[in-house]
């Protein structure tokens, strides 16, 4: 609900709502965390079975294991990253006149990046085009030139 609907309805003025929701009753308005995925219980144990091995396989050699660790991560990449409104605000003077920004165009594509790295560094950086449908095979792509660039690299 909005400060101003709240003043609204209760016939105080918003700054005193505001004092009293923020100051004396210490809320503050958040949004919510994004989650990738909701995962089964299935899942969730299998990710702690994962975990639970690589816990071992890290006792028994430190060293090793992170020499051979391997960590992914994908994100779209736009070809033109538009400002945010929170990019365009500037501290003004109350006679200073209001800046004025003017809308552009959406980005004009993007693609996903699919990085994969080590310890030492990079190993594969691959793009997938626009509108590609992302599949297992695609996956399965990606690993298999994965392998051959840590087989290259290492």
């Amino acid at each position: 609900m909005k400060v101003s609907r709240l003043a609204e309805e209760t016939g105080i003025s918003a700054g005193a709502v505001w004092t009293i929701i923020h100051e004396k009753q210490d809320i503050s308005k958040v949004s919510a965390r994004w989650a990738p995925r909701m995962l089964s219980p299935f899942q969730k144990d299998t990710r702690r079975q994962c975990c639970q091995e690589n816990l071992e396989l890290l006792n028994e050699d430190t060293e090793y294991f992170f020499q051979r660790l391997v960590t992914g991560d994908e994100t779209l990449v736009y070809h033109r990253d538009p400002e945010s409104k929170m990019e365009l605000m500037q501290w003004k003077h109350k006679t200073s006149p209001t800046p004025k920004t003017f809308r552009v165009e959406k980005s004009a594509g993007k693609v996903m990046a699919i990085v994969f790295w080590d310890e030492k560094g990079l190993l594969l950086l691959d793009f997938t085009p626009q509108k590609t449908t992302i599949t297992g095979q695609t996956y399965a792509n990606t690993i298999t030139a994965l392998r051959e660039a840590i087989k290259e690299k290492r």
